[in-house]
Order: C-alpha cells, then structure tokens, then sequence
C-alpha cells in the first residue's frame, strides 16, 4: 500500500514536472509553430499573434494632416495651381495661397519648395489644433514650364509660422498661418 502511494504521488509529481517546464519554454505558447513535429525548418520565422494596431491621437492625425498640406502646397506653386490645395486648406490659408500664386505666375515664375520642418502641435481638441513649425527655407524660384533648375541652394532662413487647423467634415485642413516674428 505504501509502494502505491509513492508511485502515485511520484507519477503525479513528475506529470506536474512535465507540465511545468513545457510551459515554462513555451509549450503551450501562442508565439510558437503550429507544427511541433518538427518540420519547421531553421531561419524560418515563426508565426506569432497579430499585434494591435495603435489608435492613432489628435496629434498624429494634425501632423499627418500638416504633412499633406506641405505637400500640396509645394506641388501648388511648383505647377501654379491652387486646385491641388483645395483638400487641405481652407478659408484665409487658401486665399493666400491662391493670390501667392498669382503672384509668382505674374513674374512669370514658379517655386520649388525646399523646406526642414520641425513642427510641434500646441494645442489640439477634437475640432482645432494650433501648430508651430520652426523651419529651415531652402526654396527658390523655377520656369514655370521647364521647372529649371531642378536644384539651386536656397536661402537657409529660418522661419517660425504657427498653422490653425479646424476639423471640417471629418478631415483636417489648414485654415490660417501666421509668421511668428
């Protein structure tokens, strides 16, 4: 009777022995192959659980916006054409682009936009943001039809202008700047 209760209990130990160090390397971890036989091959990858997707915060979402807009409005006086900048800008930003415009096709130029941004949201809620861009302005003036030169240095001013962006129909759009002084 005594030799049963030993075995048993040395069974029951070594079951739990078993199980403790499988799962402590992962035995029944989600990180490993499915297939366990050993068909997973060296330098192969093994699968793991999909990762979630962060939320992306207001900020993120203003400074995506921003981006968009710089690169509409270098396209737009690139091309001189306002319509580029219609999705991104609104109200007095896109006034003033637009007479910018005309004003480069007055003179019979255009301008390749070369600029480092540093740009840092202030303040954001749900339906405004305020942004201050600290940036390095490398641009210079282009043929409006060959777009030559195709690089020239530029000035290296440095300039700070604060963008006002409003949440409209669900998108951002940049509704006035301003240069800080």
């Amino acid at each position: 009777m005594r030799f049963r209760l030993v075995a048993l209990l040395l069974r029951l130990f070594g079951v739990s022995f078993v199980l403790v160090m499988a799962l402590g390397c992962g035995g029944g971890s989600k990180d490993r192959p499915a297939d366990m036989g050993g068909n997973n091959t060296e330098g192969s990858a093994p699968s793991s659980a999909p990762t979630p997707t962060p939320t992306a915060t207001i900020e993120d979402e203003v400074l995506a916006a921003y981006a968009r807009y710089w690169e509409a409005y270098s396209q737009g006086l690139l091309n001189l054409d306002a319509s580029v900048v219609e999705g991104v800008a609104t109200g007095d930003e896109l006034q003033r682009i637009r007479q910018e415009i005309a004003n480069l096709r007055s003179q019979g130029r255009a301008a390749r936009i070369v600029v480092t941004h540093k740009p840092v949201v202030i303040e954001a809620s749900n339906t405004a943001a305020r942004l201050l861009d600290e940036m390095v302005n490398n641009s210079f003036f282009v043929d409006p039809v060959t777009k030559d030169p195709p690089a020239a240095s530029g000035s290296g001013d440095v300039l700070r202008d604060t963008f006002y962006l409003e949440r409209i129909d669900g998108r951002w759009m940049v509704v006035r700047s301003t240069r800080v002084r």
